[in-house]
């Protein structure tokens, strides 16, 4: 070192980026961007590094380009594993720049298409996930009690993707697909977790954009499908079967028809899909973006997404308010430090526990038979941690 010169500050290890390509790992980043989120089917990153000490030259210390596999940890904590999609190398006279931009390793499953056209007749919704992404080398995990209603007959579309033609499946059992940060796809059905921090207004929460809204929300919820005839049921009550949930009692008059993606058993299974859409329309009722300090809540664990926590905001209108995190975004830079953007929506949006707000509360729906889930009085483990990155 020169003299007369000043050392770089030694960084706090609980804002440091790292990301591993195999045995060789960099930390030098101008900026981290970092986002985990369910009701996606990758999570993804983008990292800059600017040129500090020239021996030797930046792009010979970051020997990384598509497609490396990579592992992503922010403060030691393991947070994407994935594939490097896209390396960009910028520089002038008097500047030189690295940018990796990369995703989860679902990436790769999610978007592919389904090749060639299946007949899944007869599965369960996680049966035919698992058989789907199987030759991917994806895990599907199970989060919560998923309903175990058979697909009567299914076929995938011709060019339709893995992602959307889960996602198309999982709406009317009343599940959720997502992704996590581990390289595993997640089914999740009806679940109940403890909240596992508080936020409050005035000590640990720096910004926060709410909204409470109902401009989605319908009065009357309505499905028509149609089942295969048989002996016990033919002619309109085969083909004109109807399912219906109230929707929200406050609201003006305002009905929605959703036709049945694919062919039913009979009218519960309509009512079913009626009320989960009921549900899932209902979900967007609050959205919370709150900023915090940091990467990790108590200074050892990172936000994740389906972490559920309490607000208390009264600003927002939220006093002890149940919320759950359907994204997480971790941020660093020169000028604003080290923050994480929380994406909260109420829970039973993620079909978490139904009690954090009046206008989540929706009955059995009449006519529903026993094919549909009930909530489980449990309490699910999340998907496990010891799982290794891959090399």
């Amino acid at each position: 070192m020169a003299f007369g010169t000043k050392p770089y500050p030694v960084p706090d290890p609980e804002e440091v980026a790292t990301i591993v390509v195999g045995g060789a790992r960099y930390d030098d980043w101008e900026t981290v961007y970092v986002q985990l989120r369910w009701r996606d089917w990758f999570p993804t990153f983008q990292f800059t590094a600017a040129e500090r000490d020239p021996n030797p030259p930046l792009w010979e210390r970051i020997q990384f380009a598509p497609p490396d596999p990579c592992a992503i940890y922010l403060g030691g904590q393991l947070a994407i594993t994935g594939n490097i999609l896209r390396r960009q190398t910028a520089y002038d006279k008097g500047s030189h720049s690295v940018q990796l931009w990369g995703v989860g390793r679902t990436f790769w499953a999610g978007r592919a298409s389904i090749i060639p056209t299946q007949d899944f007749s007869g599965l369960t919704l996680l049966e035919v996930a698992q058989r789907l992404c199987k030759k991917f080398g994806i895990q599907v995990l199970p989060i919560g009690k998923l309903d175990q209603t058979k697909f009567k007959t299914l076929e995938n579309e011709p060019g339709e993707t893995v992602f959307a033609f889960i996602e198309r499946l999982a709406r009317p059992r009343g599940a959720v697909f997502a992704a996590d940060h581990l390289g595993n796809f997640l089914l999740i059905g009806d679940h109940s977790w403890q909240p596992i921090w508080n936020l409050i207004e005035g000590k640990n929460i720096l910004r926060m954009q709410s909204i409470i809204s109902v401009e989605g929300t319908f009065k009357d919820i309505r499905t028509q499908g149609q089942s295969g005839g048989d002996d016990q049921q033919h002619g309109t009550k085969s083909s004109e079967l109807e399912g219906f949930s109230e929707g929200f009692e406050k609201m003006p008059y305002s009905p929605l028809l959703v036709p049945a993606e694919q062919p039913v058993w009979g009218q519960g299974e309509l009512m079913t899909r009626a009320r989960n859409e009921d549900i899932f329309i209902r979900g967007n009722y609050i959205t919370a973006n709150v900023t915090v300090q940091g990467w990790l809540r108590g200074g050892s664990t990172l936000w994740l997404p389906g972490d559920k926590v309490t607000v208390d905001s009264p600003m927002a209108m939220f006093v002890n308010q149940e919320l759950k995190i359907q994204s997480a975004t971790f941020t660093q830079d020169r000028e604003s430090g080290t923050l994480t953007l929380l994406e909260l929506v109420a829970p039973w949006l993620l079909r978490d526990t139904m009690n954090a707000d009046p206008t989540g509360q929706i009955p059995q729906a009449p006519g529903e038979t026993s094919r549909a889930a009930t909530p489980d009085t449990t309490v699910p483990e999340p998907p496990p941690e010891s799982l290794q990155p891959p090399g």
